[in-house]
């Protein structure tokens, strides 16, 4: 397969599990705010993130899956799209 550049990382797409991995921890650093932006006119603070969550689940559910397969499983069928509860 090819490399892809994550940061100061360059991972080989060919071991699937690593790049999930890797992305999972990106994702992670994102909702904990540390792709956060900050900015500040007087009293008044915004807070935002170029970050497309959405577009990062995707491409972790497609390493994760490859990652199965290549371990030998079975991938289980995405139909619906994925929600988040709390509570």
């Amino acid at each position: 397969m090819s490399e892809i550049r994550i940061r100061n990382d360059v991972l080989d797409t060919s071991d699937p599990c690593a790049v999930a991995e890797r992305l999972r921890s990106i994702r992670l650093t994102i909702v904990a705010g540390g792709q956060a932006e900050r900015v500040r006119f007087g009293e008044e603070e915004v807070e935002y993130s170029r970050a497309n969550l959405t577009l990062l689940e995707r491409e972790i559910a497609k390493f994760e899956d490859a990652c199965i397969l290549k371990n030998g499983g079975r991938v289980k069928r995405r139909r619906y799209a994925r929600r988040i509860r709390f509570g």
